[in-house]
């Protein structure tokens, strides 16, 4: 059986007979690189938009490939319990993702208000994660700049955003949540604006008006960025 790490080094992820992946197998195997914990079929075809005999043909061909490793979930009910898939060789897991993931599930589970608790949590977390990215305050900084220096943050905690020529609408290719994002995506979501949020308000500008629209298309969240000065007029 092929090793993963082979793939890595030579630039090329290929099959136990020696073809590359397919690109649609591919983009499989990259989700499921950046995921902190294993994953459902479940929520992976969700993410992905395929149908779910689809995906788990290709999770099988993966496995077979060695690229992926799987184990059941724990057992609730009657039945068998779920396959969780994890990739052999995974990408710089984010701290911030399994971290977001605990926290969602918290609040769905204690939060009376939870997509509001978790948009203010994120904007804290935003703040927090702008002051580190800067370095130090950036109040007054114009929209132009505050959306180049959000797109960097998203590309850092695994979103993979491709924004258009303007930066203003994004679109989230890739989600390090996918597990928690498929059983609670109005929570996960709200934190994820919250994120845009706070670190709009960390560059002095008003962000509230920044929509995310989750699973828009197959395989991808549509984000919308606006900021405003904080005294109500854009740049």
């Amino acid at each position: 059986m092929r090793d993963p790490a082979d793939g890595i080094r030579e630039g090329v992820k290929r099959t136990s007979f020696g073809r590359p992946l397919s690109p649609t197998r591919l983009r499989i195997l990259e989700l499921l690189e950046v995921q902190s914990t294993p994953t459902t079929l479940a929520a992976i075809t969700l993410s992905s938009g395929l149908h779910e005999n689809t995906v788990r043909a290709h999770l099988e061909d993966l496995l077979r490939d060695g690229y992926l490793s799987r184990e059941r979930a724990v057992a609730q009910g009657r039945g068998r319990p779920a396959w969780l898939w994890k990739a052999k060789v995974s990408l710089e897991p984010s701290p911030y993702a399994g971290l977001a993931s605990a926290l969602a599930t918290v609040l769905h589970e204690s939060s009376e208000h939870p997509v509001q608790d978790a948009v203010a949590a994120g904007r804290t977390w935003g703040k927090e994660l702008t002051f580190k990215q800067l370095g130090e305050p950036h109040p007054g900084s114009s929209e132009a700049s505050a959306r180049s220096q959000m797109l960097q943050l998203l590309e850092e905690i695994g979103f993979a955003p491709e924004p258009d020529a303007t930066n203003e609408h994004v679109v989230l290719t890739r989600c390090p949540l996918v597990e928690a994002a498929s059983k609670h995506p109005e929570i996960v979501c709200g934190v994820h604006l919250g994120i845009i949020q706070g670190g709009f308000a960390e560059m002095g500008l008003d962000g509230s008006n920044s929509t995310l629209t989750p699973f828009s298309a197959p395989g991808q969240c549509a984000l919308h960025l606006s900021a405003r000065a904080t005294d109500g007029t854009t740049e």
